[in-house]
């Protein structure tokens, strides 16, 4: 950070020179006036708590340097250039009486009666009515340039007259138990006591103050700080000293600005104090005390690490010779052999006297267990987890289960064969990646698919060989036990197991893992267990169980279950005809009463195969349907027919009173009697049976009134 910082000060200077070199024609001017605040920028790397700057600070190489842009400069440009804003230079003027004068408060131009705080120099105002930014410039020649420094020192020196509060800076000290702790900032009354204190040590604060019963010097920095120099002199004085940095602090702003900056919130650091000095003795010492012990520990860790790797190369010697000696049993070796990854296994890589079996046993386990079997279920295959599962088996020796990194690495170095766990069981991978068995997959590894699938096939066959084995086993010792103790003499699933299967002549044992017999001895026997819990059809044969005598039983008891079960239909079937001949006789009756009820029960009808309908609802439920239908038609068509013959008795009624109304009794009677060729040769009673019967009956009557009525009146 602080050569980044360097770069770019190096850069903003050497830009400048170039800027201010095309400026002026008589070269580069050392002046008082524009400025590059490097010792400004240097000092910020103070640590406030230390009170001194770092030494081979990479700043303090820089010489303080003011550059002058040129004569004839207006001073509002002089402005911009120093500021980079119309922010105005010098606002403050010092009147005869020693009174420092901010712009706003004088008179413009000469009329001011200022001078120049620095120089002594008349100065003239420029206010708004000049078109300027309100500030002080120099009557006659040219700025002096340290008018705007001089007034920050004068007016935070004027703030110390008043004896403020003051924010002292936190610093490092000394609690209660003599330990190195960080002392925060604090606000305290200060009492002033002089400006300009000079001792004959040459020591030249800006103020002299007293503050929490001591006495303290105050440096006001704005462009040039206390150096290395002064700092030592100071301890040397041994008064405290606190340096206020108003290096960044605007010359533009009021007094009360200024005040709050320096009281409080502008930068500040100690230069010294001697509590600062006794806080630094005692963390050197304790940081010696420190270095010290943990270079006795680094002696022991060294010492005890060597005796560690002698110990771990000794026991691994010893493990390897009771290696050597031992005979291993490899597990699911069959397995291995019919798959073809026999020959990968009791690979000897580094290492390998870290396990408490031999190779062959270890990497089978691996193959077997964790590729195959997938035991770490959906974890990555790696040589950390596969080693954890080693662990977790008891096959890796107690004393390498747990050997880091650098313990590993130098008893590597004395003894090449040795590796940790989890190295072997790497280089073991690699072997069987460079072999093709494995392959990359993700982060770890899995098996190769040549080598897979088969292996997946031939062990899902073996797990249905085995798991109808155990079927027919459990399933074989369960008909035995059901079986009377005089039937089933001797027999066990065992001697089951070692008979022949006559239609194979093969054992029992040796028929369950073929493939084409095993699936009819299980339905075999399926079948005779079905036929002990009484369901399922009588077996085919016996399967070489001595069940002949359950066969007759349950022979004889499917018999007599067939005719029960056949007088259950009969009753049942007799039960459901009279249910469907009553709920017929019910809809009907609530139909139909008298003569018709009778005659619609017991008439034969085509529609039902010439039965009655009570004949077919006794038949089936059909037939009870087809009743019900008929029923239904029959209702509908005797309610129509009843409408028909009300409404033709409405309008008989209606023409006997009209023509009685109209014609005398005998004429009417005759009328109502007569048969007539416009009504169809019936008489108009019988003819009308509607409205438009009715009509036409009622326009023969009007001829009848027209030609006899008269008599009647």
């Amino acid at each position: 950070m602080r050569l980044d910082l360097a770069k770019s000060s190096l850069s903003i200077f050497f830009s400048f020179v170039d800027r201010s070199t095309q400026l002026s024609q008589g070269g580069v001017q050392f002046a008082i006036g524009t400025s590059i605040r490097l010792a400004g920028l240097r000092n910020r790397w103070r640590d406030p708590l230390l009170g001194a700057r770092p030494k081979g600070d990479i700043l303090s190489c820089f010489t303080i340097f003011d550059f002058d842009t040129g004569a004839g400069m207006g001073d509002q440009e002089e402005a911009r250039q120093s500021y980079g804003s119309d922010r105005a230079q010098l606002v403050y003027g010092q009147k005869p009486n020693g009174r420092l004068a901010h712009i706003t408060e004088v008179q413009r131009g000469l009329a001011c009666g200022c001078i120049c705080p620095a120089c002594r120099g008349q100065l003239v105002a420029r206010t708004k009515a000049d078109h300027h930014v309100p500030h002080f410039a120099h009557y006659r020649g040219e700025a002096c340039g340290g008018g705007p420094e001089t007034v920050l020192h004068l007016l935070a020196k004027e703030m110390f007259r008043a004896s403020p509060k003051m924010l002292l800076p936190g610093r490092l000290s000394l609690d209660h138990r003599k330990r190195v702790v960080t002392k925060p900032s604090q606000e305290v009354q200060t009492e002033f006591l002089r400006l300009e204190y000079t001792d004959p040590k040459t020591i030249i604060p800006d103020l002299y103050v007293r503050a929490l019963e001591y006495d303290l010097f105050v440096e006001v920095a704005v462009t040039h700080f206390s150096d290395e120099a002064k700092v030592r002199r100071l301890r040397e004085h041994r008064t405290p000293a606190v340096e206020v940095d108003l290096s960044r602090l605007s010359y533009d702003l009021t007094r009360e600005a200024i005040a709050d900056a320096v009281l409080r919130t502008a930068p500040r650091w100690w230069l010294y104090h001697p509590g600062i000095d006794v806080a630094e003795t005692n963390r050197r010492e304790d940081e010696e005390r420190w270095r010290a012990a943990q270079d006795e520990r680094r002696v022991g860790a060294a010492a005890k690490h060597q005796k560690r790797v002698v110990e771990l190369i000794s026991a691994y010697w010893e493990a390897s010779n009771a290696l050597a000696e031992e005979s291993s049993q490899i597990s699911r070796l069959e397995e291995l052999q019919a798959t073809g990854f026999a020959e990968h296994v009791g690979i000897e890589v580094a290492g390998f006297a870290c396990f408490a079996v031999p190779p062959e046993v270890w990497q089978a386990i691996i193959l077997t267990e964790v590729f195959h079997d997938r035991c770490l279920g959906n974890g990555v295959c790696k040589a950390v987890p596969i080693t954890q599962h080693l662990e977790k088996a008891g096959l890796i020796r107690q004393q390498f289960r747990r050997v880091y990194a650098g313990l590993a690495d130098d008893a590597a170095m004395i003894e090449p064969d040795f590796a940790p766990p989890w190295k072997a069981v790497d280089a073991y991978l690699k072997h069987l990646a460079r072999a093709g068995v494995l392959v990359q997959h993700d982060n770890g590894m899995v098996l190769a698919r040549q080598f897979a699938e088969p292996w997946t096939t031939r062990t899902l066959a073996e797990k249905q060989r085995t798991a109808a084995m155990h079927a027919a086993m459990q399933a074989v010792e369960w008909i035995l036990a059901e079986l009377p103790a005089e039937e089933r003499g001797n027999a066990t699933s065992e001697s089951w197991l070692d008979s022949v299967h006559t239609e194979s002549g093969m054992k029992y044992r040796a028929a369950l893992q073929s493939g084409i017999e095993a699936p009819k001895i299980s339905a075999e026997i399926n079948a005779a267990v079905a036929m002990l819990e009484k369901r399922g059809p009588l077996p085919y044969g016996t399967v070489g169980l001595p069940i002949e005598g359950a066969i007759q039983r349950r022979k004889v008891q499917m018999a007599k279950q067939a005719g029960e079960l056949r007088k259950k239909h009969i009753q049942e079937a007799e039960r459901l005809r009279h249910s469907r001949r009553e709920r017929l006789c019910i809809d009907a009756e609530e139909q139909l009463s008298g003569s018709g009820l009778d005659a619609f029960l017991n008439t034969t009808r085509d529609e039902l195969n010439r039965m009655t309908p009570l004949e077919a609802a006794e038949d089936s439920e059909p037939g009870l349907n087809r009743a019900r239908d008929l029923l239904s038609v029959l209702v509908r068509q005797l309610a129509r027919e009843g409408d028909a013959a009300a409404e033709r008795q409405h309008y008989q009624d209606k023409i006997i009173a009209e023509a009685k109304r109209r014609l005398a009794s005998e004429h009417s009677e005759a009328f109502l009697n007569a048969r007539d060729d416009d009504l169809g040769r019936m008489t108009p009673l019988m003819f009308v049976k509607d409205d438009s019967t009715y009509r036409k009956a009622l326009a023969k009557l009007s001829e009848w009134d027209r030609e006899f009525g008269h008599l009647s009146r």
